[in-house]
């Protein structure tokens, strides 16, 4: 991928404030459901909590680790590479970079190049 792909051209809330929906520099256009952008919050809190889950699926996790809240309150920029998500219940440590975003981008097309993407190291 070129630098253009990571380059956000314009990002907004759909009109129910429930999905973020950016278009890229490269036209490409992403719609994200909140709970989705929550559930992938790239904080070391919340990657190390995913890593637990995975590794003991039986794991307890506190009630605001399980149902964090998906209501977005606030968004800045971070440098030319991300934005860092404020939500309603008060977490705000996740920067998510562009590129980070593309990655995660739930469009078929996306989903499908993730599918047969090869795993690097085997």
């Amino acid at each position: 991928m070129g630098g253009k792909e990571f380059v956000i051209e314009h990002a907004d809330l759909n009109d129910t404030g429930d999905t973020l929906l950016i278009e890229w520099g490269d036209g490409h256009r992403s719609s994200y459901p909140l709970p989705y952008v929550r559930r992938h919050c790239p904080c070391a809190t919340c990657r190390t909590l995913r890593e637990q889950a995975r590794e003991n699926p039986l794991m307890v996790l506190p009630q605001n680790v399980t149902q964090p809240s998906a209501v977005m309150v606030g968004v800045e920029p971070v440098g030319r590479y991300g934005m860092r998500i404020a939500w309603e219940d008060e977490h705000d440590t996740g920067i998510y970079t562009f590129e980070y975003l593309r990655e995660l981008c739930p469009c078929p097309e996306c989903a499908a190049a993730r599918q047969t993407k090869p795993v690097e190291g085997m």
